[in-house]
């Protein structure tokens, strides 16, 4: 171990007080998925299959025609799959930091001690942390590829990659109602399910949307007339479906993800006799100890056709000017 990556006691001092986290340590699409969580022993996994039913059509067959039997055809049949891939980091702490716990810098006032008290649990909780946003971008930006050798890298696929059947390209414009209701249109038409949906994007297309509520004169109730503002929660589509509105992370600029939830889950890899993302001591390189974090995961995204992609988004976002308020009024029977 050298001093550079080892936790020692001047170049990590204790404090009293509550801890609080500056980084953002979000995994919105992890957390939606985790139910769905699988399990592998092989680096590449099923996904699923998939196959085209033919077409219906208008027959055009006489009597006479009907003699004879038709040619025979028969439906094929594709599997998808997809990688996990390695997902590590490592702690090392000094024997001397270990037990110089209740030296503390900063301001110190008579009955305070160390927060954290164990040094280790905390340096551990933030390689997890980290580990878990690497997940959740990887989910959603990876780029598939397949190892054919030691030395190159299994890379999952991504949402934004996979999904390439329903995609709608907003030509820069600002994600509205309409747009959303094209791309859902799109899913429903290749055969996908409209009935549990939801859309994934950042923070400027979220409040697009909001903006494209108000021009469009969203309903206030007088339930309302007390409260100031909006929050839309959910888009009721003329396709005849309700999308959900979830705040990503890592959401590409741009772009907008139409996700159906009850198809995806991440795919674990344990290694045998240890788990998955389990803690392990390494040798010892002198006074001190040295942890490597180590996992196999991957995406299964299911059916890419089950979600959409809106891309070429506008990227700015400019309140509305004026508001045109709606008022719903109890119906009058005649």
């Amino acid at each position: 171990m050298n001093g550079t990556e080892t936790v020692q006691s001047f170049n990590c001092p204790n404090y009293s007080g509550l801890l609080y986290n500056k980084a953002n340590t979000k995994t919105p699409f992890l957390n939606m998925i985790s139910g769905n969580v699988k399990y592998t022993n092989s680096v590449e996994f099923v996904t699923g299959q998939y196959f085209s039913s033919e077409e219906g059509e208008i027959p055009e067959i006489s009597e006479t025609a009907s003699l004879t039997a038709p040619s025979a055809s028969f439906v094929t049949r594709n599997q998808l799959s997809n990688v996990t891939q390695i997902f590590m980091d490592a702690v090392a702490i000094s024997y001397a930091k270990q037990s110089n716990m209740a030296t503390l810098s900063g301001v110190n006032l008579a009955g305070q001690s160390a927060n954290p008290q164990n040094e280790l649990d905390f340096q551990v909780a933030r390689k997890m942390e980290k580990l878990k946003r690497s997940i959740e971008k990887t989910f959603i930006q990876g780029k598939y590829n397949k190892a054919t050798s030691d030395t190159e890298v299994n890379k999952t696929r991504g949402m934004v990659e996979a999904i390439s059947t329903n995609t709608k390209d907003a030509n820069g414009s600002k994600l509205d109602l309409w747009l959303v209701n094209d791309v859902v249109s799109l899913i429903s038409n290749a055969g996908g399910e409209i009935d549990n949906l939801i859309i994934l994007l950042n923070s400027v297309n979220l409040l697009q949307l909001h903006g494209n509520a108000i021009e469009l004169g969203m309903p206030v109730g007088k339930e309302y007339m007390t409260s100031y503002g909006i929050q839309v929660r959910d888009l009721i589509l003329p396709v005849g479906t309700t999308v959900r509105l979830g705040l990503g992370e890592f959401i590409p600029e741009g772009t907008a993800l139409v996700i159906n939830p009850s198809v995806v889950g991440p795919v674990e890899q344990p290694t045998p006799g240890k788990g998955n993302f389990f803690l392990e001591e390494l040798a010892k390189q002198g006074a001190g100890t040295k942890y490597q974090l180590f996992g196999q995961i991957g995406l299964d995204h299911g059916p890419e056709w089950y979600h959409g992609k809106i891309t070429n988004l506008s990227t700015e976002f400019v309140a509305p000017t004026g508001q045109k308020i709606v008022t719903v009024t109890e119906e009058v029977s005649g």
